[in-house]
């Protein structure tokens, strides 16, 4: 039977991996959402399944498949990738690009520019008009990830302890995350967290609570957020110093920055704005997943104009997050 060829992008992290699949006409045929695919993190059995969901959801009306490229942005090994995806379809090639080269392109079309991450980790990293690339941060929740989520929720939860002992005075966190935990009192929690050892992917959507206790004029809440904008800043500082950027157009990506509008933004905004005032800080165009899309598309030297308009129809429809 005459196999149906199609392109994928996918875009893989610490929370999760989405997938988009498009024919080489470039209409898109669907999209896929798994659990966290980061290799240090997570059992390569989980891997795979997450993987494998994905893909079958973006490919699940095609009938006979065949994967002719997929373009990757993962923190995870390409055999990895490869297996979850063959337990779907047939794959010829694979190429991980890695999440910078496919946020560069997804946020503004091209590979020049600054992109900062900050999603369950962080990390920043461009490339100016001269082809000289830089990034930092990606460090993990141990040595670093400032600005993150799951750096969010550590200082959440290192806040309601000291409220708890009137170091702090009082948050509304403490009860929020107490229930967060399905704990009877805060007394419970060294013996949870030490003993049950929540998951990264657990302690990052904390954020979400702290970003609603912000909203909801916690000033606890609103210093963690103010301060992750403050680091967030100094990563992009960084890439703008080491690349000569002083005028970079930088994006924000990820769903730290989607899920708080005003507290990290602001913060991040005004603290590079201060030392480099001719930035142009604007809206990634689409999200990594579409620039993978796209990038696959350029590897094969396919025709992107339709395909840029098609992306542009889907994520326009969807909740993309």
């Amino acid at each position: 039977m005459h196999k149906t060829d199609i392109i994928l992008g996918i875009d893989g992290g610490g929370s999760k991996i989405r997938c988009i699949a498009a024919d080489l006409d470039g209409n898109i045929l669907g999209f896929g959402i798994g659990g966290p695919v980061n290799y240090l993190f997570t059992e390569e059995e989980a891997i795979l399944d997450n993987i494998s969901n994905a893909v079958a959801d973006a490919i699940g009306g095609v009938d006979n498949a065949r994967v002719i490229m997929a373009c990757c942005g993962a923190p995870t090994p390409e055999e990895i990738l490869r297996k979850g995806m063959q337990n779907i379809v047939d794959v010829v090639q694979i190429i991980n690009l890695g999440e910078l080269a496919i946020s560069l392109v997804g946020s503004f079309l091209t590979d020049a520019g600054i992109v900062v991450i900050a999603g369950t980790g962080s990390f920043a990293g461009g490339k100016n008009p001269q082809g000289k690339t830089f990034s930092c941060g990606g460090w993990g929740p141990v040595i670093g990830d400032e600005g993150s989520g799951y750096w969010i929720g550590i200082k959440a939860i290192n806040a309601i302890s000291k409220s708890a002992d009137k170091r702090l005075p009082y948050t509304m966190l403490t009860e929020k995350i107490v229930n967060y935990f399905g704990l009877k009192s805060i007394g419970e929690l060294v013996n949870f967290i030490y003993k049950k050892k929540p998951t990264r992917q657990e302690i990052a959507q904390i954020s979400q609570i702290v970003t609603k206790s912000a909203e909801e004029g916690d000033e606890i809440a609103q210093k963690i957020l103010k301060d992750a904008g403050e680091e967030l800043s100094i990563l992009v500082k960084t890439v703008i110093k080491e690349l000569s950027y002083p005028d970079a157009k930088i994006s924000k990506v990820g769903g730290v920055f989607a899920s708080n509008l005003k507290f990290i933004n602001e913060s991040f905004d005004e603290e590079v704005k201060r030392e480099y005032p001719n930035v142009c800080i604007v809206p990634p165009r689409f999200p990594p997943v579409a620039g993978a899309l796209i990038l696959a598309f350029r590897i094969m030297k396919l025709n992107e104009s339709r395909l840029i308009d098609n992306i542009e129809k889907f994520f326009g429809r969807i909740n993309y997050v």
